[in-house]
């Protein structure tokens, strides 16, 4: 093996944000829906959206599908706009829970969103974060954004691990490895688990705060389905931070793993605890995979995403949208508005299939392992706009 980087010295403890950013202009303006009464200042003055508090205000999949882009894209120059209903004749950006019916969605083009809902049907694009979710032609695949504000591991904690850390609700760590006996057994290796984000007013800060972390762990039994709506943000967010991480065995985690430096993937505690135990008794695999972390993250930098955003709506969206302005008076009048009303009926359907879904089938955990990648989980074959590998 080469010689790596020594972490204190592989990358800052901040991360560079899209204050910083200045994009090529978009050859439209492009209009974000966020429905929430509590963004009603933001919307009434653009300006605020200089202001980093907005960011602590993004605290749902809505809000990050919606205020967290447009404040990304509004703070790299981009004529981009906050709105509380869809425009007619316009670009809106709607993430799922924000598209009503009631709001005549045919009159304008709309991108929406999927984060861990159903497919949203009534739409002329569709953004996804796993690869799994691609349905047809109109989804796009779209990395989920880091974590803002992110704040990197102490480089003066060196190589030590007595912090194994979750970032999440506690319920979505599995309960195996949240038992007393799993608690335990790290313990008598010197390493306390850390629920790290169960405190709801410092929630935000929590998140982002990798200060005091020195593995993260993620394994969470859901069901197979609910899973492929799930991103990688845990892996990437911890490559930023430069934390090495414990993960169970997702696809995202997979569609990105290149080497063993990427992660290591478990399935149980016996293994998670093997691993902790590798890390705690080998400070140059400590270091490898926090270098390697720095190097893999380069391509999910919120940079690269708010650029990859930009690319998307001057790309793909544009030209759709061009499309769509120039469709026959038959179409916007009649078929355009014919299909919407049958995708809202679909829509129903799609709804009870999530609901039921997410909560019954095969759990990961529980799945048969076949050449190293649990059945019904396929590696994916489709990437971003510009490959981020």
């Amino acid at each position: 093996m080469s010689a790596l980087p020594h972490p204190a010295s592989a990358r800052p403890s901040t991360v560079r944000t899209s204050a910083q950013l200045t994009l090529e202009p978009l050859p439209h303006p492009v209009y974000f829906v966020a429905k929430d009464p509590k963004w009603a200042a933001l919307i009434a003055d653009p300006s605020l959206a200089f202001d980093d508090a907005m960011y602590q205000m993004c605290t749902t999949g809505h809000d990050i599908w919606s205020v967290q882009l447009y404040l990304d894209l509004k703070r790299a120059g981009l004529d981009v706009h906050l709105v509380p209903r869809p425009l007619p004749g316009r670009i809106c950006v709607i993430p799922f829970y924000n598209l009503d019916r009631q709001d005549q969605l045919h009159l304008s083009f709309v991108v929406a969103c999927r984060y861990d809902t159903p497919s949203p049907l009534p739409c002329d694009l569709r953004t996804v974060m796993n690869p799994l979710q691609v349905r047809d032609a109109r989804d796009q695949v779209m990395p989920h954004r880091p974590q803002p504000m992110l704040r990197a591991r102490d480089p003066a904690r060196g190589c030590r691990l007595e912090h194994l850390v979750f970032k999440g609700h506690s319920y979505n760590l599995a309960e195996p490895f949240r038992s007393t006996a799993f608690q335990e057994q790290l313990g008598a290796m010197g390493v306390k688990l850390v629920m790290g984000t169960e405190n709801q007013q410092s929630a935000f800060t929590d998140w982002a705060d990798y200060t005091q972390a020195d593995a993260v762990i993620a394994v969470r039994n859901n069901t197979a389905y609910d899973i492929a709506l799930k991103p990688a943000l845990k892996l990437v967010n911890a490559w930023l931070a430069g934390v090495p991480s414990i993960l169970g065995p997702e696809p995202a985690y997979q569609d990105l793993r290149r080497s063993p430096l990427d992660y290591f993937e478990v399935r149980t505690p016996e293994q998670a605890l093997a691993a902790v135990r590798q890390l705690k008794e080998s400070p140059a695999l400590f270091e490898a995979m926090v270098a390697n972390g720095f190097e893999r993250a380069e391509p999910y930098t919120a940079e690269r995403v708010i650029r990859l955003w930009r690319e998307y709506l001057a790309g793909p969206v544009a030209e759709g949208y061009q499309q769509w302005n120039e469709s026959s008076p038959l179409e916007r009048r009649l078929l355009r508005p014919l299909r919407y009303a049958l995708r809202g009926l679909q829509q129903r359907k799609a709804r009870q299939y999530y609901q039921h879904h997410i909560h019954h089938g095969p759990r990961i955990l529980e799945q048969v392992v076949v050449h190293g990648r649990p059945g019904n989980a396929p590696a994916s074959t489709r990437t971003p706009l510009t490959t981020a590998r």
